[in-house]
């Protein structure tokens, strides 16, 4: 694990990135105490529960090849791009010319 996992001392709301989320369920599959996990990090096993249950709805959109808005927005930001790109070296070669 990173070291930028920090335990929670008091009742202090922690915030995780995706990426820590990640890490600590692998932790507690690789560790199989829930409740070890969830100390560690001052997470509610609850909590712990919940990370999964969304990491599992998540993962059955990207199986049935959904796509989420985001991925779209991503998407169509990339064609636009590649039109640019595409019209920068056509003014530029013809600037040359």
């Amino acid at each position: 694990m990173g070291g930028q996992l920090k335990m929670t001392e008091g009742k202090q709301r922690k915030h995780y990135t995706i990426r820590q989320k990640l890490e600590i369920l692998r932790e507690w599959e690789s560790a199989g105490s829930r409740s070890v996990v969830s100390e560690r990090y001052g997470v509610h096993s609850r909590t712990l529960y919940r990370w999964k249950k969304k990491l599992r709805q998540g993962g059955d959109e990207f199986l049935e090849g959904s796509l989420s808005e985001l991925s779209l927005r991503v998407e169509e930001l990339e064609r636009e791009n590649q039109v640019l790109k595409d019209t920068v070296i056509s003014l530029s070669q013809n600037l040359m010319l």
